[in-house]
């Protein structure tokens, strides 16, 4: 299901604008006949969509999501986190309106095939190719097929609620991550209804003060996830498709994506995650969004599991170097890192640093003199590197 959805984006961006263009026009009238044509042929939307506000408002949504789903054509192919969430959220209204799983699907299709029609037409008028007829084609089915599964997975979640397994899901959730025997997760695993993953993920979120609310539909209903509880958090077994739409978190807000383990090792994939998002508060991991992937920090925070005995081994390996200037003792540990790293000659150092080899040779004589057989051991160099990237890590001790 994600896989198509990610697909019918790509067949949408591939069309030519000019489609777009050609029926762009005539949506507000697209909607109309979709709401019309739902009235008509199912029976439980007959009386609410034939007059009156309810109908307005149902022409309404329906212009926008039309018009949102015409954007995508001949733009860049991007993942539509908010159309599914939307979709979902029409399940949801549909549970707790009293309507059935399968009317509010069939609406889906009934609205799909309306809105394929008008668009093959619109581009037979326009002269567009038979090839971009079987494009749109191809994006509509992909669409009808993710918006029926979305429009499923809020109906099911809105049940689940209302029966009790939203509640378990969030017990399952601080079982896995609190540390529970493999006898008692089984048992909330059977419990909760949900399959058993063989990885798992967990998310640790973290607002600061004053921060919005958690919005809705930024996660899938299927993720357990309780990001305003004790302790705020989600598991997932798929992060990389799952966790898309937490790009979109308000200001105030981070999410930090644990590893993925076995189920039994959640809480240490929660516990990584949680000093990721420690590390990311204080500016000691360069994150460019909302959302750190852990595993794109593991050096850093390998590094920084114990900052106590990492500052001590910066201090001690690299004592040395303390009784120079500021920018003496940088200069000398940028080659040092160099050095140790790759065992260059000075004219390789000069071109990995842009800097003149006779420059680099007065460099590597001052460690020599510091560091003396140091500088030939293994060991000592593995000791030296650690140091210098400790140090780099935690600016502070610099």
């Amino acid at each position: 299901m994600r896989g198509s959805a990610a697909s019918d984006s790509s067949v949408w961006s591939r069309l030519p604008r000019e489609l777009g263009d050609a029926v762009r026009p005539r949506i507000p009238e697209i909607a109309r006949a979709c709401i019309d044509a739902i009235a008509a042929e199912i029976p439980d939307y007959s009386a609410s969509f034939r007059d009156g506000p309810a109908r307005a408002t149902a022409i309404e949504l329906a212009r926008r999501g039309i018009e949102r789903d015409v954007d995508r054509v001949g733009t860049p192919a991007l993942w539509q986190a908010d159309r599914l969430a939307e979709f979902r959220g029409h399940g949801r209204d549909a549970f707790h309106s009293g309507l059935s799983r399968e009317a509010v699907q069939a609406a889906v299709r009934v609205s799909s095939r309306v809105t394929w029609r008008w668009i093959a037409d619109t581009a037979r008028e326009a002269g567009l190719s038979g090839d971009v007829l079987y494009g749109a084609a191809e994006g509509m089915f992909a669409d009808v097929e993710t918006s029926m599964a979305a429009v499923a997975e809020g109906y099911s979640a809105a049940e689940a609620a209302v029966s009790g397994t939203g509640e378990r899901h969030r017990r399952l959730l601080r079982a896995l991550l609190g540390g529970r025997t493999p006898a008692e997760v089984d048992g909330l695993l059977a419990a909760s209804g949900l399959p058993v993953p063989e990885r798992v993920a967990a998310v640790a979120f973290r607002a600061l003060p004053g921060a919005p609310e958690f919005p809705p539909g930024l996660l899938p209903e299927h993720v357990p996830a309780d990001p305003a509880g004790d302790p705020p958090a989600a598991l997932t077994p798929a992060p990389d498709v799952d966790l898309i739409g937490l790009t979109s978190l308000p200001p105030g807000w981070t999410a930090a994506v644990g590893p993925l383990v076995p189920p039994a090792e959640a809480p240490e994939s929660f516990r990584v995650a949680r000093r990721a998002a420690d590390l990311a508060a204080r500016g000691l991991l360069d994150v460019p969004g909302p959302v750190i992937w852990c595993r794109d920090h593991v050096t850093t925070l390998l590094l920084l599991a114990d900052e106590f005995l990492v500052g001590q081994l910066a201090s001690t390996t690299l004592e040395p170097l303390a009784g120079l200037s500021g920018r003496r003792r940088e200069q000398l540990a940028e080659t040092l890192l160099a050095l140790v790293r790759t065992r260059g000659s000075a004219p390789e150092l000069g071109r990995l640093l842009d800097l003149h080899p006779q420059t680099i040779r007065a460099r590597l004589k001052k460690l020599g003199e510091l560091f003396g057989e140091k500088l030939d051991d293994p060991g000592e160099r593995l000791r030296l590197e650690l140091a210098l990237l400790a140090e780099r890590a935690l600016p502070d001790r610099a």
